[in-house]
């Protein structure tokens, strides 16, 4: 996958998260699955012994709070009397263990233990709790990838609510949690939904990096497949000749990307053209 790296010349932390948090979005924009890729550690028996308990429902994999709340002498999970309830390093070896099925694509054995994890992160962290969130995605990512969309649309929508809670509407931090959804509703052909959150995820890019940057265009680029795929042809043409306006400066009339984009904008106004003579 090749992105666009960003120079951070001034050392400010808040560049070095933005760049950071826009990798991600574009990674699930544009790239094959990379998750996992920033994870390390062992995964121990204590990690199978969870996946393999929670290979039930994901109401099953929720482990109640105990009566005297965390904190208190060893409370345990109800689903595993092995595992402690908030002890996180036990969910973080959960989720390197569903990183390596996923690796594997063993994708039934990653659900369960990233079920595991999200029920131990949630159990200690709350609801509320962005880490709960990049759990929920981990999760919804393998639901996603065994097109369970249902299932993987109720994570998403909720890891972008908790990340709006946490860091509010126009965070750097919002980028991966509305491409991930939006690429859902794409994948899933719902365009109706797609398109307003890719809109904003340009208008988030644009205001943190340029109107003509290449995470804009790329952005723009699946708003107009998704007018497309409405046979809304006039909108995809306007949005296809938005992002040829960005990137054909940047990369040449020659380049590949930009020769895809003339192809869908040809394709579209053919399109166009074909259902104003069918009228006429």
């Amino acid at each position: 996958m090749q992105t666009v790296e960003m120079h951070i010349d001034d050392g400010r932390t808040w560049l070095g998260q933005l760049h950071h948090f826009v990798t991600r979005a574009a990674c699930t924009l544009w790239g094959p699955a990379c998750r996992g890729a920033g994870r390390s550690g062992q995964w121990t028996a204590l990690a199978v012994g969870m996946a393999v308990a929670l290979a039930a429902s994901p109401g099953q994999a929720v482990p109640a709070v105990p009566a005297g709340g965390f904190g208190m002498p060893t409370p345990v999970s109800p689903v595993n009397e092995a595992i402690v309830a908030d002890d996180l390093d036990a969910a973080e070896r959960l989720s390197d263990l569903g990183d390596r099925y996923v690796g594997q694509h063993a994708l039934a054995d990653a659900e369960a233990a990233f079920r595991g994890a999200l029920a131990i992160f949630e159990a200690a962290l709350g609801p509320a709790d962005p880490r709960v969130a990049d759990s929920m995605t981990a999760l919804a990512d393998v639901r996603a990838e065994r097109r369970d969309f249902t299932g993987a649309e109720s994570l998403y929508q909720r890891a972008l609510a908790v990340n709006e809670m946490a860091y509010g509407p126009d965070d750097a931090r919002l980028a991966n949690p509305l491409a991930n959804l939006a690429g859902l509703y794409l994948t899933w052909e719902r365009w109706d939904q797609a398109i307003p959150l890719y809109l904003r995820l340009a208008n988030l890019f644009e205001r943190l990096l340029g109107a003509d940057d290449f995470h804009v265009a790329m952005t723009l680029d699946h708003v107009a497949e998704a007018y497309a795929g409405q046979a809304h042809y006039a909108e995809a043409e306007e949005f296809y000749g938005r992002v040829l306006a960005i990137l054909t400066p940047r990369l040449g009339s020659d380049n590949p990307v930009v020769q895809r984009v003339l192809t869908e904008q040809a394709r579209a106004r053919r399109q166009l053209e074909l259902s104003g003579a069918k009228k006429s």
